[in-house]
């Protein structure tokens, strides 16, 4: 028999020892595996949802489990086992369902571990520190007298037993954040400016205030309020070949859907589809507010300027003698002469400067508290965005960009999420009474 020759003999021996290394190290491989848990979790409550992330980039996870200690008690709140290697991450989704567990208010621990698959059965475990919290913040209204009119504005404010996660008013479904001062009290207080729709009524409404604490646990309070009663104008407008001519090449240029279509259908659609556009680009520029007061005193109406239309007007537009459309109109027109040097109402910061579709070249200045005044149709804006502003500077000139007829300046004043009535905001008394004699705002 012909002898195996010794270098194929060390070839395979160097083959099986390699082959036995490769395997321990997967086996027996020492790397732990991760836990990742969010790092804002400070109370727990009976609405408290959250995730941890657990994951292994060797053989995979063995197991996963979750437990809460309390005074010496361990509590299970979840658990998963993978019988098969090769499940290398898992994210366990957390609920404190309170009926199954057995806790009291104070300190705890959580506590998250996951294990792998190798033989070593290598774990890691990450504890929290948490405060267990089942009781809704306590809301006070520290305001009485909340008489508001319809497309009106109202100010209310609250003291909560303890800090808040989210707090505000809520009117229907439209919340309006609640902007804190005395933070470094136990027992902060928030004022929250809000407005209600011009259609409002006291039956149609439902208004709130709102409190959702750090473990989840929510408040809501109703408050005194009176809704007074107001009417607007009813306005028919005719559209004529004119004017359709002299506005819509504007937003045909623009709007590539509209160059092949008639100008009634593209007045159609820019009163429709891009006012509601704009709204939504509107709500969103005015969704983040200085949160304090930057305005002083009342504000500033056009000098010299007519009211050409008022603020809450509902328009039916006719074409050839038939209703085509309809708009409510959301600001104040004021007319002087053309070009009129525009100036800001009020100090504030300059929110945005641009050209907003059926407003045209637009200003918006926020002032604080969720609180912003507009301007719009303008033929030149000299102000840009982040400019800080004083009452009466310069923002730019009067024109009829947009859908505009004519030389003017559509005023705004926007709170939250909706235009309100400008009106209110020119009264000094009307402020005095209603926001500043009601708290010494920040």
């Amino acid at each position: 028999m012909k002898k195996t020759p010794t270098y194929v003999v060390a070839l395979a021996a160097a083959v099986v020892i390699f082959l036995g290394i490769w395997q321990g190290s997967i086996y027996l491989e020492g790397k732990k595996p991760v836990v990742t848990v969010p790092d804002n979790i400070t109370h727990v409550g009976p609405k408290t949802t959250f995730s941890v992330r657990f994951s292994d980039e060797g053989r995979g996870l063995r197991q996963v489990l979750a437990f809460i200690d309390q005074d010496g008690k361990r509590q299970p709140l979840g658990g998963m086992d993978f019988s098969v290697p090769g499940e290398t991450q898992k994210t366990m989704q957390l609920t404190f369902d309170q009926a199954g567990l057995d806790l009291s208010e104070g300190p705890a621990t959580l506590s998250f571990t996951g294990v792998d698959h190798s033989l070593r059965k290598n774990s890691s475990t990450v504890t929290v520190a948490v405060t267990v919290d089942h009781t809704p913040p306590r809301i006070s209204t520290m305001t009485s007298a909340h008489y508001i009119n319809p497309g009106g504005s109202c100010l209310v404010v609250y003291r909560l037993s303890e800090q808040a996660e989210k707090t505000g008013v809520r009117v229907n479904t439209t919340f309006f954040p609640g902007y804190p001062f005395d933070t470094e009290e136990s027992q902060p207080r928030f004022a929250v400016l809000f407005a209600v729709p011009v259609d409002a009524r006291g039956d149609n409404l439902k208004i709130g205030i709102t409190a959702l604490d750090r473990a989840g646990n929510e408040s809501f309070s109703t408050f005194p309020h009176h809704v007074r009663k107001a009417t607007f104008r009813e306005r028919t407008l005719t559209l004529s070949d004119r004017f359709l001519e002299a506005t819509m090449p504007e937003f045909q240029a623009r709007v590539p859907a509209l160059r092949d279509v008639s100008p009634l259908d593209a007045f159609i659609y820019v009163n429709e589809e891009l006012r509601e556009k704009n709204a939504r680009e509107i709500e969103t520029i005015c969704s983040t507010s200085e949160p304090r007061k930057l305005w002083d005193g009342h504000f500033l109406r056009m000098n010299n300027a007519a009211t050409m239309a008022g603020f809450g007007d509902r328009r039916t537009y006719t074409y050839e003698d038939r209703p085509v459309t309809g708009s409510l109109h959301d600001g104040i027109d004021l007319a002087s002469t053309v070009n009129a040097v525009i100036e800001a109402s009020n100090r504030g910061i300059v929110a945005y400067a641009e050209y907003l579709g059926i407003y045209g070249n637009t200003v918006i200045i926020d002032h604080g508290l969720g609180l912003f005044s507009f301007y719009a149709h303008l033929s030149a804006i000299d102000v840009e965005e982040g400019d800080p502003v004083e009452k009466g500077d310069p923002i730019g000139r009067s024109g009829m960009t947009g859908l505009a007829g004519g030389d003017h300046l559509h005023f705004g004043i926007f709170l939250g999420k909706q235009f309100v009535n400008p009106v209110e905001w020119w009264d000094s008394g009307w402020i005095q009474d209603n926001i500043l004699g009601k708290a010494n705002l920040p």
